[in-house]
């Protein structure tokens, strides 16, 4: 029994040089990942295709070591796929990358292909990815293996469908009006780039219109549309032809439909001007001035003398005239009004209220009439992140950048990605995502970099989604504390020993515990000897 008992001290000093080898260090730390690719980042959306995953690794290994990946392995959420219809995607990186190894600090990036079908659900989706790799000495042999995996979410968002009606009717022998609205019926924003107005009969005034309008997911558009009829037709329909050109999610699309039109008889008894209003633009920013065209125009078969037009609202504040006397419009004459309006940050939409007062012909007698109508405006809804906090500093050969950033503006800002983009490091980035309006997160940017190659200042970017394909940055520098040279950390040092080191204290350990197993032994054997 005693002897058993000096076994275990007599493995400890055995094993003791072998515990530095057990505790060295080398890993991998995921720093960054995204839907695109080295390029920059990209909104990914249902029925997108194969598109890219970009990943961006981080490499701890001790000094004078250098650690080689060896494969990565992305296991894909359903109803995403790989390219062969798989749940994994496994690679090479000493295919993709033009290293084989790296030393402490540095980095380097893979690249994923994923599938996105057309019915993904919009949604956040679970990733997971392992990399397994080596740890190579100076000399070049493998003096550890692992392996380390990573948990992350991507989001695919939904794609927009514009709907639209064409109402109204043609009047033969004079102009009439057709009205066109135009729905967002999706989840995402949509920006109609231009609309196309076709027919045999009827004589479309304005068949092209130019595009600009943002439609948030449920907000609506209306155009009215100028038509003229001759009045020797004999049918009493035509068909009108509308194709809607529109983007989302950085795509474009065109939707196509047919209206039937009913076409009526003039009725001489009922002739009058008739006053339309259109706008040249359709969506306002909040709290700043907006340049807006009008258009009026007498759309009736009869002149509008002394035309006066009156404006106001409850939402819009005008700046400049509001009072415009427009003369005589004779029937098919128009007018432009050219407008600075200041919306109020407190509404979701503006109207502008319009108060018309002209004379017309009743009976061989002036007649004075009033028409009040109004246009309707959308908000345009924008992200601002700011740069609210930001400081930088540098020990032990390694830069540190905290900061914080804030949404300010009044929507949710997309693909938030902060970048030193001046000073040292340049380029070492981390993507941050979605950050709602109101909301405020930190972050940390952290790099190896030598006192010589370090600046006095370092310049940080945010770039993120504004809007709707609105990209936007705001950028800040920051001095550098602690600009000091440190001496090398001896204890980091001495955790590190070479194979060959290892050996001699192995052989080392064992001499001495077979000296002091000995020298025991020989104590108990003259204890228990009898004379």
């Amino acid at each position: 029994m005693l002897r058993r008992k000096f076994v275990i001290p007599f493995l400890v000093v055995l094993l003791l040089p072998l515990i530095p080898s057990f505790a060295m260090k080398g890993s991998l730390s995921l720093v960054d990942y995204s839907w695109g690719n080295q390029k920059g980042s990209i909104v990914v959306h249902s029925g997108d295709g194969i598109v890219p995953l970009f990943v961006v690794f981080q490499v701890s290994v001790e000094e004078n070591h250098t650690l080689r990946p060896l494969e990565a392995t992305l296991t894909i959420p359903s109803p995403l796929k790989n390219p062969n219809g798989g749940d994994k995607e496994t690679l090479l990186p000493g295919i993709q990358l033009a290293k084989e190894s790296f030393k402490d600090g540095e980095g380097f990036s893979l690249t994923f292909n994923v599938e996105v079908p057309t019915k993904t659900p919009p949604d956040w989706y679970d990733f997971d990815l392992n990399v397994s790799y080596e740890i190579l000495n100076k000399d070049g042999d493998v003096v550890k293996k692992g392996s380390n995996d990573f948990h992350f979410k991507l989001e695919v968002k939904g794609r927009s469908t514009i709907d639209f009606t064409l109402a109204g009717r043609g009047v033969k022998g004079e102009s009439s009006t057709l009205y066109l609205t135009l729905k967002n019926m999706g989840k995402e924003d949509a920006i109609i780039t231009s609309v196309q107005l076709s027919a045999s009969l009827i004589k479309i005034l304005n068949p092209s219109i130019n595009g600009g309008a943002l439609l948030t997911p449920g907000s609506v558009v209306k155009y009215d549309i100028g038509a003229y009829v001759d009045e020797n037709i004999d049918q009493d329909t035509d068909k009108v032809a509308v194709v809607v050109h529109y983007s989302s999610g950085g795509k474009d699309y065109s939707i196509s439909k047919v209206f039937n039109i009913p076409l009526v008889e003039k009725n001489s008894e009922e002739t009058s001007p008739s006053i339309i209003v259109l706008s040249g633009k359709h969506m306002l920013s909040a709290g700043i001035s907006n340049d807006v065209n009008l258009i009026v125009k007498n759309v009736g078969d009869e002149t509008a003398r002394r035309v006066r037009l009156q404006l106001s609202s409850k939402t819009l504040t005008v700046l400049g005239p509001s009072l415009f006397d427009l003369g005589d419009l004779n029937p098919g004459d128009s007018r432009n009004i050219s407008l600075i309006l200041l919306p109020s940050e407190d509404s979701k939409s503006y109207r502008l209220n319009l108060q018309f007062t002209y004379k017309e012909k009743e009976d061989s007698k002036d007649v004075t009439k009033e028409l009040t109508t109004e246009v309707g405006f959308g908000r345009i809804e924008e992200a601002r992140v700011v740069i609210s906090s930001l400081d930088a500093s540098y020990s032990l050969g390694r830069l540190r950048i905290k900061g914080n950033l804030a949404n300010v503006g009044n929507r949710e800002a997309d693909n938030v990605n902060v970048t030193i983009d001046s000073g040292a490091c340049v380029g070492t980035s981390t993507y941050l995502g979605e950050l709602d309006n109101g909301e405020s997160t930190g972050f940390v940017l952290s790099c190896k970099v030598s006192p010589d190659k370090l600046s006095q200042k370092i310049g940080v970017t945010v770039k993120y989604l504004a809007s709707p394909e609105n990209w936007k940055e705001s950028r800040r520098e920051v001095a550098v504390e602690g600009q000091t040279s440190v001496a090398p950390n001896k204890s980091r040092q001495a955790t590190l020993i070479s194979p060959e080191y290892g050996i001699i204290w192995a052989l080392a350990g064992l001499i001495i515990g077979v000296i002091i197993g000995k020298i025991a032994f020989g104590r108990r054997s003259e204890e228990v000897e009898v004379p």
